[in-house]
């Protein structure tokens, strides 16, 4: 009769065998999870960030542009020149109309001859060389007496206002504006009296020398 204490070393090699077998399963599941983690997460994690970081240092969208690639912006000048380097203009002024008679008539009441206080605004501007640098600035105050009865157009620089004191340079730019004058016709001008005087105040920049 055998001895009961026999059968147990085989059943505890079974037992071993059984272990052995429940194990190898369950470190499979572990390394194929791990390898899906670094396929499914870590792989495209690092494959993102790579590029990202490339195209940084590359100079690409998102690169930052240094000082030598940014374009040089040059302080271009003006072609106008400042406005107090040119002539300035008030503007032309009716002061007399008369007609044949003892009548007199307001300066107020008198009537505008507007082609003609624009050409003699124009002559006056296109006659600003006549003073030049080394005159000096102030003004001159040119009046202009039209006669619609002789047709003529006559210009004169009055004293009363006048800044400028150069003889020469006075009676140069008269001569100018009056040359430029004596071209307009007073046929087609309109009008409601027979003669007119007009005025207007020209200042040249400058300091004024007396």
């Amino acid at each position: 009769m055998m001895p009961p204490s026999e059968p147990r070393p085989s059943s505890r090699a079974s037992l071993t065998a059984l272990d052995a077998h429940a194990d190898r399963p369950a470190r499979l599941q572990m390394i194929v999870a791990l390898i899906l983690f670094l396929v499914l997460v870590a792989i495209p994690l690092y494959l993102w960030r790579r590029p990202r970081a490339d195209s940084v240092g590359s100079g690409g969208v998102e690169a930052v542009p240094s000082a030598a690639a940014l374009p040089t912006v040059l302080p271009t000048s003006s072609a106008a020149p400042p406005s107090d380097s040119k002539l300035t203009l008030d503007a032309v002024k009716v002061v007399a109309c008369h007609d044949p008679g003892a009548k007199k008539t307001p300066p107020e009441q008198c009537d505008h001859l507007v082609e003609v206080e624009k050409a003699f605004a124009k002559a006056v501007e296109e006659s600003a060389s006549c003073v030049p640098k080394d005159a000096g600035g102030g003004t001159i105050v040119f009046a202009a007496d039209v006669s619609f009865k002789k047709k003529s157009l006559g210009v004169s620089t009055p004293k009363d206002g006048r800044s400028i004191k150069n003889a020469a340079v006075v009676a140069a730019c008269q001569s100018a504006i009056k040359t430029k004058l004596q071209t307009m016709s007073l046929d087609n001008v309109a009008h409601q009296h027979a003669r007119y005087r007009l005025s207007v105040t020209a200042t040249w920049p400058g300091a004024i020398k007396p």
